[in-house]
């Protein structure tokens, strides 16, 4: 498999290939760029190469005519299975064109063509002939004098793909930085792999075992903060306190007494002491977080620094557990970019979810057996008038689920993870840990995974208008640990959800109200669907099913579909939307256009970019049928 011959690399060549391959899958999916897929020869090491086209194709809709050159060619790629495919009736000649690459498609390598002789890699001889081989005339023209030449860096891609496009400086070198930023601490996760937890291992050692993260970014590992050092351990922060009056905090739930209690423990514990006035109140701050708080918020005191408590950061960094709070998590702002985010909290969340813990959540279509939400009881948020300001000061507490006698817990973005110290190549953390070393074993264990999470996590979407950010970070698994059987999931994280409230409150009898402009709010039950769809399928059972074989050969699609239409009737909308040659094709979340939206000046129509553009069309996976009977979407 791809994940093997990656691992394989050396560390600074996989980091690269990491954030490269994760380029070109968002801009061939996001439709930045158009690709074409060729089956190579059977004597092929690749079952075939993805070629993707230039910026300047982009406009050629919806067939290209003429031949095409070596200079038409952005890149190519060799693939060890076909990437998804856009219905293969149009007529294109040059192949077959790609809806979906995906970067366990990709093998490691990635080429651009050139006619410089000092580009000429003789080594490569073989590999450029039979590659080459594939673009025959005529509707090739590639010319004899052409040669391959291996593109290793983020930069070169990035650089190559922008050229041409009318972009701000700014933005472009912004973006840049994010993408080294990337390479640069995928690069040490690659040198440091962490060892892979077992069965019996706590929820934070798995929280802390992620080697790449997320699998579809390309800014995936980026961290970006200023002033903080490459040696800084995200995992390990301090978390300090301050004062403010109460007057400047909008809290909710028992945040207040809580914090004050772990605050006083803390100085108890640091041989000091708290004084406080009814008038003030203590909230918690990341420690990297503390200069821009007193930076924004002159009236904040902060207490001593011998006043601390040491967190233990979950994978998403700022949300922390700490063993003076059990049974607690503790999300906090902190203006670090990860990814391509600033991880602050806005006051959307912080009001939304102690109100939706205690008054939806409990009357919600879930099957208590199979799925826990961790519930928010408290939160707080710097009182002003300033959004922008007020995101930077947030605190939310979460309430962990406690595993019963022989049961454990896991964050599903753990088990999806291969390059742990120790292990073989290539094998992933749940082939490891659940002893998946059989197709038989992997067909099981995917089966009852697929049906448990679609009981568990389809009903209130389908019930209550309430589509639950079901990708792999926010999804834990329960599990018995002595017979290794799924039990059911946990999700968390309220922040991400998108609900329709007519829905919800007319299913529940409720009259949940919610702040003016929450991007929760979807104006249709529909408009709730893509958000469910990307996190939960594209993003979750997608890489499952790739990691456990079965997406080629369409086995894991063929369990998602048996499973989805056991919840799902035929009547209800959300059947038409995925199940019907209308839903062939839903919105996707496109990462690189939404970093990029808004940036496009004359060549805005040819990219089909509409300002604030999310989502755009991605294959519907459900519907697909694998390679050997591969129906084109």
């Amino acid at each position: 498999m791809s994940t093997r011959e990656q691992s394989l690399l050396p560390p600074t060549e996989r980091a690269a290939f990491a954030v490269c391959c994760r380029l070109l899958s968002c801009l061939v999916t996001e439709s930045l760029l158009r690709a074409f897929y060729l089956p190579a020869s059977q004597s092929s090491r690749a079952t075939g190469l993805v070629v993707i086209l230039n910026t300047s194709l982009i406009s050629e809709k919806p067939l290209i005519s003429r031949a095409l050159k070596s200079t038409d060619v952005f890149a190519i790629v060799p693939v060890h299975g076909a990437p998804v495919l856009k219905n293969q009736h149009l007529g294109d000649k040059h192949g077959s064109p790609v809806a979906l690459l995906d970067p366990l498609d990709m093998l490691p390598e990635i080429y651009e063509l050139s006619s410089s002789t000092s580009d000429a890699d003789n080594s490569n001889d073989d590999l450029e002939k039979e590659f080459l081989s594939v673009l025959t005339p005529p509707p090739w023209e590639i010319g004899k004098s052409v040669h391959m030449k291996r593109i290793h860096r983020p930069r070169q891609l990035w650089n190559k793909f922008v050229e041409d496009l009318m972009m701000q400086d700014s933005l472009r070198q912004a973006i840049e930085n994010e993408l080294m930023s990337s390479l640069h601490w995928q690069t040490i996760s690659f040198e440091n792999p962490p060892q892979c937890p077992s069965l019996t291992s706590t929820p934070i050692e798995w929280e802390q075992s992620l080697v790449a993260g997320h699998p579809t970014h390309p800014m995936h590992r980026a961290r970006m903060m200023p002033n903080m050092p490459d040696s800084y351990d995200w995992y390990h922060p301090i978390i300090r306190f301050v004062n403010v009056p109460k007057s400047n905090m909008n809290v909710l739930g028992p945040f207040s007494d809580i914090i004050e209690r772990l605050a006083k423990n803390a100085a108890q514990s640091a041989g000091r002491s708290i004084s406080l006035d009814d008038d003030s109140m203590i909230v918690p701050v990341h420690e990297a977080q503390l200069e821009t708080i007193l930076s924004k918020f002159p009236e904040v005191k902060v207490l001593d620094p011998e006043i601390q408590v040491r967190a233990y950061a979950q994978c998403s960094i700022r949300t922390v557990t700490i063993p003076e709070l059990p049974g607690m998590a503790l999300k906090l702002a902190v203006g670090v970019k990860i990814s391509s985010s600033l991880r602050t909290i806005s006051h959307f969340t912080a009001n939304f979810g102690p109100r939706f813990s205690g008054e939806i959540v409990p009357k919600l279509s879930i099957n208590p057996e199979i799925l826990e939400v961790e519930l928010e009881p408290a939160s707080a948020v710097y009182h002003s008038e300033n959004a922008e300001d007020a995101k930077h000061f947030t605190a939310v507490l979460r309430k962990t689920y406690t595993p019963k006698t022989d049961e454990g817990v896991i964050t599903i973005a753990a088990l999806l993870e291969s390059g742990h110290a120790g292990l073989a190549p290539g094998v992933s953390a749940i082939e490891h840990v659940f002893g998946l070393d059989t197709v038989e074993k992997r067909k099981s264990f995917l089966d009852r995974y697929i049906q448990l999470a679609c009981q568990a996590l389809v009903p209130p979407l389908m019930n209550n208008g309430v589509a639950f950010e079901a990708h792999a970070q926010n999804t834990l698994v329960r599990f018995n640990v002595k017979t290794k059987q799924l039990l059911g999931f946990i999700i968390r994280d309220l922040g991400g959800l998108r609900i329709h409230p007519a829905t919800l409150n007319s299913s529940l009898g409720t009259s949940f109200e919610f702040l003016e402009g929450h991007c929760v709010v979807t104006p249709t039950v529909e408009a709730a669907y893509p958000k469910f769809y990307h996190t939960f399928v594209h993003n979750h059972l997608q890489r499952l099913i790739r990691l456990l074989g079965m997406h080629y050969n369409g086995v894991g699609w063929e369990m998602v579909r048996h499973h989805l239409t056991d919840v799902i009737p035929p009547t209800h909308g959300l059947y038409k939307a995925w199940f019907t040659p209308e839903g062939a094709f839903v919105s996707g979340k496109c990462l690189m256009r939404m970093r990029m939206q808004g940036v496009y000046r004359d060549k805005v129509h040819l990219l089909n970019v509409r300002p604030q553009m999310v989502y755009s069309p991605f294959p519907n996976l459900i519907q697909y049928h694998g390679v050997n009977e591969y129906r084109a979407l």
